[in-house]
């Protein structure tokens, strides 16, 4: 979700270890042992929207989705200038009208069924104290589901005092704090909760990340070989746990809000989202795709797209960032015997 640009403090970087980012030469992503019916995705703020993109536009490739601080599918109608205030506080959002979009678009063919976003796992996560992305937007996001789905496969976390963050028991900052790196801790491991809702009990969390950080040439699945034009770095990672390297194992999509690339903060989210640690000892790769802050197309802080910067289709399966998404998960899940 898009935010004003806040004062950068950089007292949240000491004794964080950053992974180099080269920028060129990054090696083609692999293909690994992962059954597609294991992919799910996981996202905070704009990256919260392009999850429920994912799970709405293209819900056979996703078995379940995390959203954190994000607004109902199609919010923005592709008019940001006039629906972004009630997108971002909930009042005022055409529920009726979204729902309706949703439908019409599916019966076109222009996005998946969705009859497949029934009995898939859901879990939110909206704190008491965001003043980016109000609970009333996410409470809108409830609503709109309960179309397709019932509330019973929602878990909703509405309680806990976080301001507009993802949540996570590796981060620094204070609960309440607002600013980059958008990486809160509140004393909660909401990661253990998705990852459970997603694939039922876990083994214990590691003490700390074992696996591997690997960087990889993005620009392979966007249209011309140039993410740049849609708003999306050259490079992406995978963290790959030991266990997956040759064995079976399943894929989180993990999407990172506005500000949170690797352009803005380096590898600060891909080591700190706390996902990687349940990964490690629970054999789940996490795929963490990047977007780049722009001018052409208009993007200053690296947001992914919720509301048409890329085009008209940004929220359909023929939208670029998600067709790049979805083949990144494809390539990755190419290996599954």
């Amino acid at each position: 979700m898009f935010h004003s640009i806040v004062v950068r403090v950089c007292g949240f970087l000491l004794g964080v270890f950053f992974l180099p980012l080269p920028a060129s030469g990054a090696p083609a992503l692999g293909a690994y042992n992962v059954n597609p019916n294991t992919v799910t995705v996981a996202g905070i703020s704009s990256g919260a929207d392009m999850a429920v993109q994912l799970m709405v536009a293209n819900s056979a490739s996703f078995h379940g989705a995390a959203i954190i601080a994000g607004a109902p599918y199609y919010c923005n109608q592709g008019n940001l200038a006039f629906w972004g205030d009630a997108c971002s506080t909930g009042v005022g959002v055409p529920l009726s009208s979204l729902v309706g979009y949703t439908n019409s678009q599916a019966a076109k063919g222009a996005i998946d069924p969705v009859a497949n976003i029934a009995n898939k796992p859901v879990y939110m996560f909206s704190g008491t104290l965001d003043t980016v992305v109000y609970q009333q937007a996410m409470n809108d996001l409830k609503q709109y589901l309960q179309s397709f789905t019932s509330s019973g496969n929602i878990t909703y976390n509405n309680t806990t005092p976080a301001e507009h963050s993802w949540v996570s028991p590796d981060a620094v900052n204070a609960c309440a704090w607002l600013g980059v790196p958008f990486l809160n801790n509140c004393g909660i491991d909401i990661e253990k909760a998705f990852l459970t809702r997603f694939y039922g009990s876990l083994y214990a969390r590691a003490g700390s990340p074992q696996g591997n950080y690997l960087q990889f040439n993005q620009n392979a699945f966007c249209a011309g070989g140039n993410c740049g034009a849609i708003g999306m770095d050259s490079t992406a990672w995978l963290y790959v746990p030991a266990s997956c390297a040759t064995g079976a194992c399943k894929l989180v999509v993990a999407l990172h809000g506005c500000e949170q690339n690797q352009q803005t903060i380096g590898t600060v989210f891909i080591q700190n989202a706390g996902i990687n640690e349940w990964a490690d000892t629970n054999s789940i790769l996490v795929l963490y795709p990047q977007t780049i802050a722009s001018t052409i197309p208009y993007n200053p802080e690296g947001c992914w797209d919720w509301w048409g910067y890329t085009g008209s289709n940004y929220a359909l399966k023929s939208a670029p960032q998600m067709s790049a998404i979805i083949g990144m998960v494809r390539q990755i899940t190419s290996g599954y015997r």
